[in-house]
């Protein structure tokens, strides 16, 4: 595995939780608003913005395991790598 690709899923890894984290609570937020003033927030304007906040913290989550899976297989190959020599 190269450098860049190491720097990047670290990267992704370490910031993916945290926006995962951010768009679950807008989400809430958002969810929120819809009751707590719907003549300011209606249903459907509520739910298009929780609905891209949801949709966001899935894909968030998603770039979160998929940096995860990556590196843990990398460090199985190098350990496999390492026994065998």
């Amino acid at each position: 595995m190269t450098r860049r690709r190491k720097l990047f899923l670290w990267t992704g890894l370490a910031l993916s939780i945290p926006a995962a984290g951010y768009a679950a609570l807008s989400f809430v937020f958002y969810s929120w608003l819809s009751a707590a003033e719907p003549e300011r927030w209606p249903p459907g304007r509520a739910g298009v913005w929780a609905g891209g906040a949801a949709i966001l913290a899935l894909a968030f989550l998603a770039l979160f395991i998929y940096c995860l899976v990556s590196l843990v297989k990398e460090a199985n190959r190098a350990y496999r790598e390492e026994e065998s020599a």
